[in-house]
């Protein structure tokens, strides 16, 4: 029981903080900003944010699972 509760925390910690480190680097890489100095809302780069954070997500836990495994 120990074993899954730390697997879920450590995967949802792990999404919400890709989450934020992708989004700022796709916000700086790509700025939301026309080519007349215009700001607009960056919903390319939240989801584009998402989907690599669940990827990193996913690796995230199969490089983590071997341990927890033996560890707890």
């Amino acid at each position: 029981m120990k074993t899954i509760f730390t697997f879920i925390i450590l995967n949802i910690l792990s999404f919400i903080t890709g989450c934020f480190i992708f989004y700022f680097l796709l916000d700086y890489f790509n700025p939301p900003v026309t080519k007349d100095g215009h700001p607009y809302m960056p919903i390319e780069n939240v989801i584009c944010s998402v989907i690599a954070a669940f990827v990193f997500t996913i690796l995230f836990f199969v490089f983590i699972r071997k341990y927890i495994s033996e560890n707890f």
